[in-house]
């Protein structure tokens, strides 16, 4: 019957149906009746990480959840050193994602009451099952605003075949950093043209930070004792003197061509390439590096062995976090539950297929990943993985020793400013003395607008 209606008649048809469609649109949304909101939607940001199967892990089960929810999801993942400046920017646009995965900062957010409290989750997860370092760094004015989503442990990452041809072995594990600039000094040119170590100078990474976070607590140097201007002790005895023989440390590896010397321009990325390159004797690094020797080049992984160094430091700050601005509060809490929940997963998905690049935040799961390593898993680290948990008394963006986030050590790491502090001295040679000076005036003033005292 359509067939033979002329195309005027059958678009006013058409026209009429859609006004009518939209006159009675426009009076159950007007009355509040029986309008559907439809398909939920939640965006998601996350950090890229040097492991791709983390990502993947990530993908399948976020996909997963959402298929048996019936919610539509959008996930960006973002580099490493960009996540922090994008996320503050959309903050500050009054746009930001709902929920944010192996991402950072976390302090900037929480403490401007952006973010909604987790402390429902994590008691779901079991509270006592979770390392307590862990649960310090996401605890802000009593509550936890962040599930952190691993340990991340720095291990000297060691050519075992240099170190053997120059009858250095006694030097490991380096029971001082005293011990690892001798044994830099004697693998240098052991093998032609390889250096002793690799360390990062560059100013745009985060490498640069905490290699330098290593010695400036080994030296027993301190940032801030509590959240008040006052607390600032970077510039104090004997504080002073711990940051001023970190540099001087530092300083070493660069004068005595002990590393590369393009390392001054280094990015996060650039020791894992100079030690995957044979360019390096050993280096400092999370096991990324070991993880890409495994899938790369396994002949220079059977060389490899991973020690831990004289202080231990936690780079796991990427967590996932929530913000209020979300539409869907408890479709988001649920999906962080469930991301954790099934604990085995986690700890083989997320950890185990990264050659522990990443270790559980489960004491649970430690467990497991020990009791293998002591049967035979995992030959190349030289310690037992659950004592390399153990020993961690620093989390890469908390301040120490108050061993708490703040935003100020937050800003400073995420802006480069502490790259750009070390590079003053130690490629620009200038008094150590006065950027102390400059420096802990500048984190004061950065405490003081964010406390008020």
């Amino acid at each position: 019957m359509i067939k033979g209606l002329s195309r005027t008649i059958l678009a006013g048809i058409i026209i009429a149906i859609i006004a009518v469609g939209a006159a009675v649109y426009l009076i159950v949304t007007t009355i509040g009746v029986g309008q559907p909101e439809g398909k939920p939607k939640l965006v998601i940001w996350g950090r890229a990480t040097f492991v791709p199967p983390q990502l993947y892990w990530v993908e399948q089960k976020v996909r997963k959840w959402a298929s048996e929810k019936g919610v539509d999801i959008e996930i960006t993942w973002i580099p490493v050193a960009e996540i922090g400046k994008k996320l503050l920017a959309a903050v500050e646009a009054g746009s930001p994602p709902d929920i944010v995965i192996n991402g950072h900062p976390v302090a900037v957010f929480a403490e401007k009451d952006l973010l909604i409290p987790l402390d429902d989750i994590v008691d779901k997860l079991g509270r006592d099952d979770i390392y307590e370092i862990k649960l310090k760094t996401c605890t802000f004015m009593g509550r936890i605003y962040c599930i952190p989503m691993h340990f991340e442990i720095t291990w000297l990452h060691v050519r075992m075949d240099i170190v053997q041809k120059a009858n250095a072995s006694t030097y490991l594990p380096p029971k001082s950093f005293e011990d690892l600039y001798v044994l830099a000094k004697i693998l240098n040119n052991t093998e032609p043209g390889v250096y002793g170590i690799g360390w990062t100078y560059g100013l745009n990474g985060f490498d640069t930070w905490w290699m330098f976070e290593h010695l400036w607590a080994y030296y027993g140097g301190g940032m801030l004792e509590n959240r008040s201007s006052t607390g600032v002790i970077m510039d104090k005895p004997p504080y002073r003197e711990g940051l001023e023989k970190a540099f001087a440390y530092v300083v070493k590896f660069l004068d005595e061509k002990l590393t590369p010397p393009d390392s001054t321009e280094w990015v996060d990325i650039s020791n894992n390439l100079a030690y995957i390159q044979g360019r390096v004797a050993m280096t400092l690094n999370p096991l990324s590096i070991y993880y890409a020797l495994l899938n790369e080049k396994p002949e220079l992984a059977a060389k490899t062995k991973l020690f831990l160094p004289p202080v231990s430091v936690d780079l796991g700050d990427e967590s996932v976090f929530i913000f209020k601005t979300t539409k869907y509060p408890d479709l988001a809490k649920d999906l962080v539950y469930y991301l954790f929940k099934d604990k085995d997963d986690y700890r083989v998905g997320f950890c185990e297929s990264g050659a522990l690049y990443s270790m559980p935040i489960f004491k649970s799961q430690v467990k497991k990943i020990s009791d293998a390593w002591k049967q035979g898993k995992w030959p190349a680290l030289g310690e037992d993985p659950a004592t390399a948990v153990e020993k961690i008394k620093y989390h890469e963006t908390a301040a120490f020793p108050l061993g708490e986030r703040i935003t100020p050590s937050e800003l400073f790491r995420e802006g480069f400013i502490w790259n750009e502090m070390i590079q003053r001295v130690v490629i620009k040679k200038e008094d150590p003395d006065k950027i102390i000076d400059e420096y802990a005036s500048r984190f004061r003033e950065e405490v003081r607008k964010a406390y008020g005292s």
